[in-house]
């Protein structure tokens, strides 16, 4: 807020910079604008168009005042809609010049005739050419320069961040990766150190630091400390960052691929006068795969044959999304405009179906999802599994009771459980589907057994986004396992990460586009890898929070809601998905507030939705939307139609198609 305040003289004065900008094309406007509109629809026309009498190149020049300097090695850019611009890529970005520490300023001939879009954005290269990107405006939609008839016409100076009329906060966000990768480090656990001598290394009072061996360009380490407010990714403090017990601290390294094999990092830990305790060694050659656990060996700084103590720390490694390119065209990732209402979620469709008194629909199918769509759900969420040989199935359940065929099945004991990520998806489609009710076995159609297609079991993602109206929104959950916080997992996993995310986002990018579509998972990594590898989709952490129901996860993330908050800041996601049972007390609506004073949504979920006072409830305090089962049963009674069945709304939606 201070912040803010001091920032609000230099907006105005650039405001009547702005103001006296724009009166000096202004007499030109009419004249261009009936050219525009007749040539406007013809797409990206490229300056090297044949001539044209009434459609000149002209020398637009762009400025652009920073509200702080960029550091030594950044430098800022454009692009837009037309080839002069680079047509949104950003390998074909047009670079500007720095007139002083906050002022840049280019010309780039443009086509007179024509209104354009652009957005700037902040940018390195490293040793081998290739651009980085740190920071872009994300405003729903681009700048806009309008037509000009004078053979050269400044533009209007722009302030990095504000655009389109939105004068008070900078839309300014991370961008995605390209020709670089994440290394995340993360202190996010209990018992991490072993110590061998505390009286000379004391992990609750710690200082850490981790140091590039050799620096690169576009090598960067920055750390996220997580506190509300400000956990915020930064550069590390001179003698490293103050840990003890039960901080969440992730250091978070980008690094171009081409020295992902070739660089080392040092840990330093100091003490609390900043003298040097000892260091560790790692490299990323030690990532041997998407995520692991680096067993290090903290070296003391006086004496270099003693250790003092051990640490078991985990990494996450992101890689760029591995199909088409992305662009700075659109961007929806943190689109959810605040005058929406609370919106109704489907849980699973119409709700959990291997239960007692369950739906006439099984949950996760086609069917339920309609019947959700049917009783005015705005969205329905839904469960994704990887099959063996790489297919996006829905279900919710890590694996499933089954039976060889003819095998006449009595009580559970006789039933096998055998993993979706173990199974190919011709097998699963055949396979005999089971559960236990009350102690009973309650057998139910397998999908290639089930003549109706809308109701079969295990479909197919694609065929999910194919099938259902672009009225229902989608709320896409990443099904990944957890580890508990006293031991074990909740199933195994074999399958790369990366290439979970990977394919699930191909089939999202081709065929989920053109409707409201959010990311969700219980794994703050794979909620990391989302926000990194793509720029067109908004992705929440959803976390089971304080809750009597089941064992804590072992993340530190995943605990209660304000530590999901602070990992949704931290990494720029759209907010959260936090369990219903963290808001029944008084301090429910002091919660929500403070997630959206960050910005953030909340989606609430669970079994203490299920009612329609319940509804009604989360409504009342602030949720975002409210993910419950049965919405035959519980949608509220004035409802007439679900909020986005709407031309207008479904419009918004549009640009995110590729295609």
């Amino acid at each position: 807020m201070k912040r803010c305040l001091q920032l609000q003289p230099q907006l105005r004065h650039l405001r009547a910079q702005r103001a006296r900008f724009h009166t000096q094309c202004a007499s030109y406007a009419d004249a261009a604008a009936a050219i525009a509109a007749s040539n406007y629809a013809t797409g990206n026309e490229l300056i090297e168009a044949a001539p044209s009498t009434s459609c000149k190149p002209t020398l637009r020049q762009f400025n652009v005042r920073l509200q702080a300097p960029l550091a030594p090695e950044e430098q800022l850019a454009l692009t837009g809609d037309a080839k002069a611009l680079g047509e949104w890529q950003l390998s074909r970005c047009v670079p500007l010049d720095r007139l002083d520490d906050l002022t840049w300023q280019t010309n780039v001939r443009l086509q007179s005739c024509r209104q354009l879009e652009y957005r700037y954005f902040v940018y390195v290269e490293n040793a081998a050419g290739y651009k980085q990107i740190r920071r872009w405006e994300t405003h729903f939609k681009p700048r806009v320069l309008h037509a000009s008839m004078e053979e050269q016409c400044h533009s209007p100076l722009d302030v990095f961040g504000l655009a389109n009329g939105d004068e008070s906060t900078p839309q300014v966000h991370r961008g995605w990766l390209n020709h670089e990768a994440i290394v995340q480090l993360k202190f996010n656990g209990e018992k991490m150190f072993q110590v061998h001598d505390i009286e000379t290394f004391d992990p609750q009072h710690v200082q850490l630091k981790i140091v590039p061996v050799e620096e690169s360009p576009g090598l960067v380490v920055e750390y996220t400390k997580h506190l509300y407010g400000q956990s915020h990714l930064q550069l590390q403090p001179a003698h490293g960052v103050s840990y003890t017990k039960g901080d969440i601290v992730i250091f978070h390294i980008t690094l171009p691929l081409d020295r992902m094999m070739h660089q080392s990092f040092r840990l330093e830990c100091y003490g609390l006068q900043h003298e040097l305790l000892g260091t560790a060694s790692l490299s990323a050659a030690q990532l041997t795969g998407s995520e692991g656990l680096l067993q290090l060996h903290i070296k003391s700084a006086q004496r270099a044959d003693e250790t003092l103590a051990r640490l078991r720390l985990p990494y996450v490694l992101v890689q760029p999304y591995q199909y088409s390119p992305l662009d700075f065209k659109n961007t929806y990732a943190h689109y959810w405009p605040r005058s929406w209402p609370n919106l109704d979620v489907g849980h699973r469709g119409n709700g959990k179906s291997y239960i007692a008194e369950a739906p006439l629909e099984r949950e996760n199918t086609i069917a339920s999802f309609l019947s959700a769509h049917a009783h005015h759900a705005d969205m329905v969420e839904l469960d994704v599994h990887l099959t063996a040989d790489g297919i996006p199935v829905i279900y919710h359940d890590f694996g499933l009771r089954t039976a060889p065929p003819g095998k006449v099945i009595e009580k559970p004991d006789q039933l096998e459980y055998v993993l979706i990520k173990d199974i190919n998806y011709e097998l699963l489609k055949r396979l005999r589907i089971f559960s236990v009710i009350n102690g009973k076995v309650q057998e139910y159609p397998a999908h290639n057994a089930e003549p109706r297609v809308e109701h079969r079991i295990f479909p197919r993602l694609v065929e999910v986004l194919q099938q259902l109206p672009k009225s229902l929104g989608i709320d896409v959950e990443i099904k990944w396992p957890q580890r508990r916080q006293g031991g074990g997992s909740e199933a195994e996993q074999t399958i790369d990460k990366n290439f979970f995310a990977d394919r699930v986002l191909h089939e999202v990018i081709q065929y989920g586009c053109g409707r409201p579509l959010i990311f969700s998972s219980f794994d703050a990594d794979m909620c990391t890898m989302l926000r990194f590898k793509q720029n067109l989709f908004p992705v929440m952490f959803l976390t089971q929070g304080e809750t009597k129901k089941w064992q804590p996860f072992s993340d530190l993330r995943t605990r209660n809601f304000m530590a999901a908050v602070n990992n949704a800041q931290a990494f720029e996601l759209a907010g959260t998905a936090p369990h219903a049972e963290d808001f029944l007390g008084e301090n429910a609506v002091h919660m929500l507030q403070q997630a959206r004073d960050l910005g953030q949504i909340a989606v609430i979920w669970g079994d203490d939705c299920n009612s329609k006072e319940r509804v009604k409830y989360f409504t009342e305090i602030g949720a975002t939307a409210t993910c419950y089962d049965r919405s035959d049963l519980y949608m509220p009674e004035k409802k007439q139609r679900s909020f986005f069945n709407s031309s207008s709304l479904l419009a918004e939606f549009e640009a995110q198609c590729r295609m």
